[in-house]
This record gives C-alpha cells, sequence and structure tokens, in this order.
C-alpha cells in the first residue's frame, strides 16, 4: 500500500505552477532586456512607433551644441556688449532713480574715457577710482591710463623711474689744502667732515715725499690713491675785504676715482679756515626708495654719477645718477624710443 501522503498531488501542482510562472517570467525578461554591449538595437514587435513631440527639438540642440561655433561680439547703440553679461549701470549723481549708461555722455572721472574702463575692466565704480591701484603695482589707475599700460596687469607699469623717491642725500664734504711748495713740488694736506657727524678726516703728503706732476697721492689712508697732481700756477685775486689785488699759487689735480674720473680740482694757497667750507667739494651719495612693485620701503644708497638698476635688484643698470644736491637729484636715462631722457627728483618725493 502506497506510503504517500495524500496531499501529494496537490504540492506537485503547487511547484508545478510556480515553476511555470518563474520561467514566464524569465522568458519576458529576456525578450525586453537591452544588450549590455548596445551591438543591437532591441527587436520590433512590427507595431506602430510612439511620436515623442519634443524629439525634434532635442535633435536640433544636440546638433548645436556638438557644432564648432564662433560667437561675435554683439554691439548695441554702436557700442559692443557681452552677448552674456548685463552692461553696468551708474546712478546719476543728482538724480539716484536715473541710470546712466557709462557708454555714453560724460566720463565718469574727468580725463579718462569711459571706454578705457569698460575695455581695460579697471573698477571705475569708486569716487577715487582714478587713484585707486587695482593691480596692486604701485601705480595709479590714472598713471596706468596716462603711461598706456593695463591697470589690472601687475606685469605692465609705466617706467619705474617715476616711483623713484630720493630721501636724502650722505655727503662727504672735503678739501686739499694747499700745503707745501717748493720748486714746482707740493705737500698737500686733506681736511674732510664724514657724512651725518662732526668726525673730521684727515691725511697728509709730507714735506720728505713732496708731489712732482703726474704723481698720485694719498699713499695710503683717507682718499689714497685718489688723485693725481697735475702742476701749479699763479692767478690773480682780489680780496673782498680789503679789495687789493695779488698773485696766488694755485695747485692743480684731477680725480681718479672710477665715477668721476678726470674732474679737475684746484687748491689755493692761503685760503683763510674760514673759507674752507664755502670752497670745499663733496662725494655726494643718495638715498633712494623705488615706490613700487613691492619694493616701498626698501631703501637703497646709489653715488653721484654711478649707473644703477630698478628695480635695485635687476642685472642690467640702465640709469645714471648724474646729480646730487640737498634739495634733489638728476637721473638721466634711455626712454624706450632710445632717447636720452634726464629726470628732475626733489628731496622727500617723487618726480
Amino acid at each position: 500500500m502506497s506510503q504517500l501522503p495524500k496531499n501529494f498531488e496537490k504540492i506537485l501542482l503547487g511547484v508545478g505552477g510556480v515553476a511555470a510562472v518563474a520561467f514566464a517570467g524569465l522568458g519576458f525578461m529576456k525578450s525586453g532586456a537591452v544588450e549590455a554591449d548596445f551591438a543591437r538595437d532591441v527587436p520590433s514587435t512590427g507595431g506602430k512607433a510612439i511620436e515623442v513631440p519634443e524629439a525634434p527639438a532635442a535633435s536640433k540642440a544636440v546638433s548645436s551644441l556638438t557644432s564648432n561655433r564662433v560667437i561675435e561680439q554683439a554691439e548695441h547703440d554702436g557700442s559692443p556688449v557681452d552677448t552674456f553679461v548685463g552692461i553696468p549701470l551708474f546712478a546719476d549723481k543728482n538724480d539716484a532713480t536715473k541710470s546712466v549708461d557709462p557708454r555714453k555722455g560724460e566720463p565718469v572721472h574727468p580725463g579718462i574715457p569711459n571706454k578705457w574702463w569698460l575695455e581695460t575692466k579697471a573698477d571705475m565704480t569708486f569716487a577715487n577710482s582714478p587713484d585707486r591701484d587695482d593691480d596692486g603695482d604701485g601705480f595709479t589707475n590714472r598713471q596706468e591710463f596716462e603711461g598706456k599700460t593695463h591697470p589690472v596687469d601687475a606685469k605692465d607699469f609705466p617706467p619705474l623711474v617715476t616711483k623713484l623717491a630720493y630721501i636724502k642725500d650722505e655727503s662727504t664734504m672735503w678739501y686739499v689744502q694747499f700745503g707745501l711748495e717748493s720748486g714746482g713740488k707740493w705737500a698737500p694736506r686733506f681736511v674732510g667732515l664724514a657724512p651725518g657727524t662732526t668726525t673730521r678726516l684727515q691725511n697728509r703728503v709730507s714735506a720728505v715725499e713732496m708731489l712732482s706732476p703726474g704723481d698720485t697721492f694719498f699713499k695710503e689712508g683717507v682718499f689714497a690713491n685718489r688723485f693725481k697732481f697735475t702742476g701749479l700756477e699763479e692767478r690773480d685775486f682780489t680780496s673782498e675785504k680789503t679789495k687789493l689785488t695779488q698773485k696766488v699759487k694755485i695747485a692743480l689735480y684731477e680725480e681718479l676715482k672710477e665715477n668721476k674720473k678726470g674732474t679737475k680740482y684746484e687748491s689755493r694757497a692761503g685760503l683763510p679756515d674760514a673759507e674752507l667750507e664755502a670752497n670745499a667739494y663733496h662725494d655726494r651719495i643718495a638715498v633712494l626708495d623705488l615706490k613700487a612693485i613691492g619694493f616701498g620701503g626698501k631703501e637703497f644708497k646709489v653715488e653721484e654719477m654711478t649707473k644703477f638698476a630698478l628695480p635695485p635688484d635687476a642685472p642690467t643698470k640702465d640709469y645714471l645718477l648724474k646729480k646730487v644736491t640737498p634739495a634733489g637729484i638728476e637721473v638721466e636715462y634711455a626712454d624706450k624710443d632710445g632717447k636720452t631722457q634726464t629726470l628732475e627728483i626733489p628731496k622727500g618725493g617723487t618726480p
């Protein structure tokens, strides 16, 4: 007699039904799937395709975006405008409710056309915009405009010499006194005053070592090997006090130092000490400051008749400190056209 449960047939029927549903689902999924590599299209059922109203517009948009296009500068009322950015407007200073188009009318900042601000993209929205430094190079927007340089490019600026400041001079005052003379030979004495001090400088040629024309002096010490004795002569001098005229011996000598080489000097016999300062010579050094491109406050020194560089650490020395006085300096340089220019700079200021 069979030991199978009475509901065995029902169990088989249930399992069969579940299997049938599973196989049917797998078949549906297989027929509706898209190949992973999109190697071929999904087989069509042969029915009528469903229309998508936006499809033509989408196709055109895709075509437009994938095309190589050149966007041309747009114009409005004869002025160039950015296609994607609005035109900035300003409020009338006499009527805040009235807008002003900077492309038209009077300049917002007198002396600088509005077109310059718009083209360079310098900020014209401040009352003191011409005096501001948009690129931080030390030159104001107005100076950039006048120098025909770019106000928002820190690497483009006017000539640096226009930002050179003369702080002070450090000068050594000196004089070679006549000393002794015999048979055309000369034994001078040197007196000087160190810059900014009361320290006296002294040197001399002894009577035993008297100079002949062509000799270099002094052999050592202060101003060693600085001068060459060139000779003696006599001149008529009239005393301002006595009004008497008499012949006075003059010693002539010249400079050997490189920056002043060939400069001629003279020493008058019998010159009173009270007149030394009025007849003294000077070795002048200017203390300078370049108030641009990050060098402001970094003082540097240049001796008179010496070439120097701007900025001070530049490899080429294109500027000559032609003259130094307590009141100002003269700087000589070649402009962009190769023409020699001389710039006067007062003490405590820039050109």
